[in-house]
């Protein structure tokens, strides 16, 4: 999406639904980081994910920002070495448990709903929360 129609449409929602924006980048880049012919649209929801959070710093509540600021700048470490072959399944892993953690800071991740762990394995309990 185009950066400012992106803005336009992140700046109206309230704070948990730009996380839930969020987490579904988050979600997209997992599941086409491993696939070489989706490397530009990888790239590009990379920056995405990471305006997205810069775009929210302002409503969401502030226990959230250092973890999400953590966030932005892995996300754009990323960008900057991506396409890397060999960290492909890395950074699908990596974008699949951020969307999972995105989601529960949210709020719209139920407590009986199931997500990836970072060994790949389903839960009910983040890490985190351990």
């Amino acid at each position: 999406m185009e950066r400012q129609a992106l803005y336009e449409r992140i700046k109206t929602l309230d704070w948990q639904q730009k996380l839930g924006n969020l987490a579904s980048t988050l979600a997209t880049i997992s599941t086409q980081s491993t696939i070489p012919e989706s490397d530009r649209l990888t790239s590009h929801l990379l920056r995405e994910a990471a305006l997205v959070i810069e775009w929210s710093a302002a409503s969401v509540p502030q226990d959230f920002l250092w973890e999400l600021a953590v966030m932005q700048r892995e996300l754009m470490a990323w960008k900057k070495v991506f396409p890397v072959e060999s960290a492909r399944n890395l950074l699908a892993l990596q974008a699949r448990h951020k969307s999972d953690r995105v989601l529960q800071m949210s709020g719209l991740l139920s407590d009986g709903e199931e997500y990836y762990r970072p060994d790949g394995e389903k839960s009910k309990e983040l890490v985190a929360d351990r």
